[in-house]
Formats: C-alpha cells, sequence, structure tokens
C-alpha cells in the first residue's frame, strides 16, 4: 500500500470516526439529531467496514468500540452493576441470513425470540430488596446518567416489585418512551407557548426524563417498556421469554408485542406483519429486535466489545409517499444562514403530518430537480426528520417553475453572499441588526441546548425584539421583569 493511499485511509477513519461521536453527541445527550437514523446508519457501516478492512488503523477511542454518546452535565454518574450493551443492526432480509448463518454454524439448536423495537430511551432499573434505589441512563454501557427522581413519576414503574421470593438485586433493562397520542399533544402546546417542538416521540422522552425539575417530568405521559435483565442474584431461567414471564410477575411493564417462533420463515413473517402495521402500535416503533431465545445459546456467543451476538436489530425501512410541492421559502437562521424550505400540501408519513422541510440550499434543490409544482417523493428517514427525495417526473404538466435564491436578506435587505470560497451557503452578513437572527439567537439562548429558560420561546423572544426591550443577546440579561 502507498504511504499516500494509506495516510488518506487513515484520515478517513479519523474523519469518520470524530463525525460519528459528534452525532452521537448531539442524539444522545442535546437529544437533538441533526442528521437522519439513515444517514448515520450510512455513517456507521462505512467506518465499521473500513475498519474491518484495515483493522491497523482502528482508532483506540472507536465510537464502534463504544455503546452510547456521553452524558448531559446535571446528573449524577453511577456505573451500572452489568455493562449495559447496544445492538448490532441489519437492513435487509440478506443482512438477516448472514447473521442467521453464522449463529446455525456454531450447530446451536434454539428457539427465536422477536419483539418489536421500542424507539425510546435506553433505562436501567435498579432493584434491591424489592426496592427501586437507582434508575441510570445507558450512557456509555458502563456509566449512566442517574435519573432515579424522574422515572419514579413514571405511574408504570412500580417503586416496589410484587410478590415473594424477590431477588436481593436485580437490574431490569428497558425503554422510556412517549405514546405518540401524547406526544402530539405536547408538540401542540408547545408551539401555542411559542415554544420549540419536539422533532420525534423518541426525543421528547429523551428530553422529558432528563429534565432538571422532576415535576416538569411528572407532568408528561411518559411510560416504559421493560425487557431484560441485567446483574440478578438469587434467580434463574433458561429462556429470554421466562425472563419476561418474571419480570411481568413482579408487576413491571413488559410488552406484549414479541413471539417465539421456530424458523427463519416464522421471523420474516413477524418482521413484515409490525411493518405493515406499524402505525396501529401505541409508541414509535423502528424495527424488530429477534433474540436466541435460550440462555445458554446466549452464553455459548457471547458478545463483541459493544453488542450481543445472539440479539440482532432488524431496522425498518424509511417510508416514502408523495404530495405536492406548493412553494419554497427562506428562512435565515441565527448564523445568518439562508435556508430554503420546502412547503407542501399535508400528508401523513411515519406516523405525522408532514407539511414542510429543509432543502438545504440552492445547489441541493438543482442537484435534485426539483420545481415549485412538482408532486415530489418525501420520506422521514427513520423517522425523524422529513426529507425531499426529488420530484415525479411524470406528475408534471408544464406548469412548474424553478426557484430561484434571493439575492437579498428577505429580513434586512442586505446582499446575500458565500462567506467563505467554494461555500455552497449562502449568508445575510448582517450580524448585529438583522432581526431574523437577533430572533434565532435570542430563542436559542432559551432552548434546552444553552440557558434552557422556560419562559424564553420563539414568541418571547421576538416580542422582546419587536417592543424594544432587548436590541441583541447581551441585553436579556440586564432585564429586571
Amino acid at each position: 500500500m502507498s504511504d499516500l493511499k494509506s495516510t488518506q485511509i487513515r484520515h478517513k477513519i479519523q474523519e469518520l470516526s470524530e463525525t460519528i461521536k459528534d452525532h452521537q453527541f448531539k442524539y444522545y445527550v442535546l437529544d437533538d439529531p441533526a442528521i437522519t437514523d439513515a444517514e448515520f446508519d450510512k455513517l456507521w457501516k462505512e467506518l465499521l467496514s473500513l475498519e474491518a478492512k484495515y483493522p491497523q488503523y482502528k482508532l483506540a477511542d472507536s465510537p464502534t468500540s463504544d455503546v452510547g454518546g456521553g452524558f448531559a452535565t446535571h446528573f449524577q454518574q453511577h456505573d451500572h452493576i452489568e455493562k449495559m450493551m447496544s445492538l448490532d443492526n441489519v437492513f435487509d432480509n440478506d443482512e438477516l441470513d448472514t447473521w442467521f448463518d453464522r449463529i446455525e454454524k456454531t450447530g446451536a439448536k434454539n428457539t427465536w425470540l422477536c419483539e418489536v423495537k421500542v424507539d425510546g430511551l435506553a433505562i436501567n432499573l435498579l432493584y434491591e430488596k424489592g426496592k427501586l434505589t437507582r434508575a441510570l441512563t445507558r450512557g456509555n454501557g458502563t456509566t449512566g446518567e442517574d435519573v432515579t427522581l424522574n422515572i419514579k413519576t413514571i405511574k408504570s414503574v412500580p417503586t416496589e416489585l410484587k410478590g415473594n421470593n424477590l431477588p436481593d438485586l436485580l437490574e431490569v433493562r428497558g425503554e422510556v418512551f412517549f405514546p405518540i397520542k401524547a406526544f402530539d399533544d405536547l408538540n401542540d402546546s408547545l408551539e401555542e407557548a411559542g415554544k420549540a417542538r419536539f422533532a420525534n416521540p423518541r426525543n421528547a422522552a429523551a428530553g422529558s426524563l432528563r429534565q432538571k425539575d422532576p415535576k416538569v417530568s411528572a407532568n408528561r405521559p411518559l411510560d416504559v417498556v421493560v425487557h431484560g435483565i441485567g446483574a440478578a442474584n438469587g434467580i434463574s431461567f433458561d429462556q429470554q421469554s421466562a425472563a419476561y414471564d418474571l419480570l411481568k410477575g413482579w408487576g413491571l411493564p413488559t410488552s406484549n408485542r414479541f413471539k417465539v417462533v421456530k424458523s427463519r420463515k416464522e421471523v420474516v413473517a413477524f418482521i413484515q406483519e409490525y411493518e405493515k402495521h406499524r402505525h396501529d402500535v401505541e409508541h414509535e416503533i423502528d424495527g424488530v429486535v429477534i433474540k436466541v431465545n435460550e440462555i445458554s445459546v446466549q452464553n455459548d456467543l457471547g458478545f463483541t466489545s459493544r453488542a450481543p451476538k445472539w440479539a440482532i436489530a432488524f431496522k425498518y425501512p424509511p417510508e416514502e409517499v408523495t404530495t405536492k410541492l406548493l412553494d419554497i421559502k427562506v428562512s435565515v437562521g441565527r448564523t445568518g444562514r439562508v435556508t430554503p424550505f420546502a412547503f407542501m400540501e399535508p400528508v401523513k408519513v411515519a406516523g405525522s403530518t408532514v407539511t414542510n422541510a429543509t432543502l438545504h440550499n440552492q445547489e441541493e434543490i438543482i442537484r435534485k430537480g426539483i420545481l415549485i409544482g412538482d408532486t415530489v417523493l418525501i420520506r422521514k428517514a427513520g423517522d425523524v426528520i422529513p426529507e425531499v427525495l426529488g420530484p415525479v417526473i411524470d406528475k408534471r404538466t408544464g406548469s412548474e417553475k424553478a426557484f430561484v435564491m434571493p439575492t437579498l436578506c428577505p429580513d434586512c435587505g442586505s446582499k446575500l453572499r458565500a462567506i467563505t470560497q467554494g461555500d455552497v451557503d449562502i449568508r445575510c452578513p448582517n450580524n448585529q441588526s438583522c432581526p431574523a437572527q437577533l430572533v434565532e439567537r435570542l430563542f436559542y439562548i432559551g432552548s434546552r441546548s444553552a440557558l434552557d429558560i422556560d419562559v424564553l420561546g420563539y414568541e418571547a423572544a421576538a416580542a422582546l425584539l419587536a417592543d424594544g426591550l432587548v436590541k441583541d443577546e447581551g441585553d436579556l440579561f440586564s432585564l429586571t421583569e
């Protein structure tokens, strides 16, 4: 291998690792993903492929060796008694067959437990002598954030287990989620208050659980479903399904959306059934988890550094629908970046109604060949962020028209320009007095990602500026009431 090629490979692995860690931080800590699940999975698979092909260049702190994405700052941290693993993913039947083949080559004789994959926040509940003593987020798999007080506000989580012969110590693994109907209601109330909407129920669950004030969590209708056991003293079971029976008997909230099957064909049928009816489920699901049901076989198969070899998550593909592109309008962000947005006829996709989506920049619009008036194909990749994939050419009538990026800022009239040579984004250079930038910066300061000022929503930020009470961010700290 030439020195140039090896340098390029090392650089690419370094770049991918840093990019993935940044997105993990935004997803796990800020609860504010910047890319779709599908885009993240693409980066992840590219890094895995390079590390497998060139193991000598794998970084010691590679994200593929870790489980989670770090910590928020206002929660105490504690170690899990038994490491809390993640799951590897497959995305089609060929990849699933490869996983099946790998297990069957060991000579294992087993059944399969299939269950819906709840799109929520992983949680670890610690019970000692039947009493709930601690609740931790997954964190990095070894250490998690202590959210015990907030978990205790969730009605479905028992603070004391039922029954006799309870284990002296028990770690229970599960997911905190936001029911879809409750999520829609919460977003409506946030919008009415001029606050930022949550992108999806998973973000709402994470943001609600990570509140500094447990009273806020108590006012959010969070729920939990448990699906596994970590460390445990004084109990034994020989099948995963038997563990579920124990958990249910102790009064813990288990799911009834699982099935033990004997063949690959039955596994695929389960996957297809829930893909067809995924929006009939009360919470968001993004796939199906398949586990070896027999504990002895699980023990024989073991783990990688981040995930069990005896379990896999089959991720559903993004949903795609068509709708009419009514207009393209631009918005000026807090850094001056001018972003075009697609405004569309309302359409239901991945369980929620979509009316607009970012088009990123003029170059992206040209690349995709999108015209105003087109019938466009959209998806919510990973059931998170709406994305316009492109036009349906056959539906064109000839009345469509091209979008032209404005040359002047729609808010302050400044001439728009690229800040650096070759930049695909154009920006408003009027950082000091552009109203749109000021409102966005004030709104950001009040957001969960910054100072978390509950009363400083978008409408409040706009009103402060319109009334002349503030002229820049610094004026916020001079307000007396």
